[in-house]
């Protein structure tokens, strides 16, 4: 099995009017908070005023990083993660974002050259509209395994698994 991240943008353009206090994304996390305990993810209620309004400064960084090879990026990914997650990084923020990377230990002057590489954006982008429009993705995570129906949302390992055995070599 092979395992192929994409990157998906929350927001591909900023929008200055997201917010997080009361909204459906609130609730959202307290949902996923609920269901990743199991599984020793804890997630930090956003308490910050300038929630993210777009998540492509992280996606180019992870697609930065993914250019220094497999290691570097799922360092970064999973770095990225965790700062949001957890520790309440706004990712829409670039220079936040490479803060991050730093404190992954991820090489800082060859992250750099290749965040700031011209077409990196139009990469991140590029995959979210292929996204989007060929296989009509329009949330996160979305997990699709095979021909089966796509798992979409923060569901229990569980389902991830049933699928997962469905797939396995006999």
């Amino acid at each position: 099995m092979r395992l192929t991240r994409r990157a998906f943008c929350l927001r591909p353009q900023p929008d200055p009017t997201v917010r997080f206090k009361g909204t459906y994304r609130e609730a959202a996390w307290q949902r996923a908070s609920t269901s990743a305990a199991d599984v020793g993810i804890t997630f930090r209620m956003w308490t910050r005023e300038d929630f993210p309004t777009t998540s492509l400064p992280a996606q180019q960084a992870a697609k930065a990083a993914e250019r220094l090879g497999p290691d570097a990026f799922e360092t970064a990914h999973l770095a990225l993660f965790r700062a949001f997650f957890e520790e309440e990084v706004n990712i829409g923020s670039r220079e936040e974002v490479i803060e991050v990377i730093r404190r992954a230990g991820l090489p800082l002057e060859g992250f750099l050259a290749e965040y700031e590489a011209p077409g990196l954006r139009e990469a991140v982008l590029a995959e979210y509209f292929d996204a989007v429009h060929t296989h009509g993705i329009s949330a996160i995570p979305t997990v699709v395994i095979g021909s089966e129906a796509p798992i979409v949302g923060a569901v229990p390992l569980a389902e991830y698994e049933r699928l997962l055995a469905k797939h396995q070599p006999a």
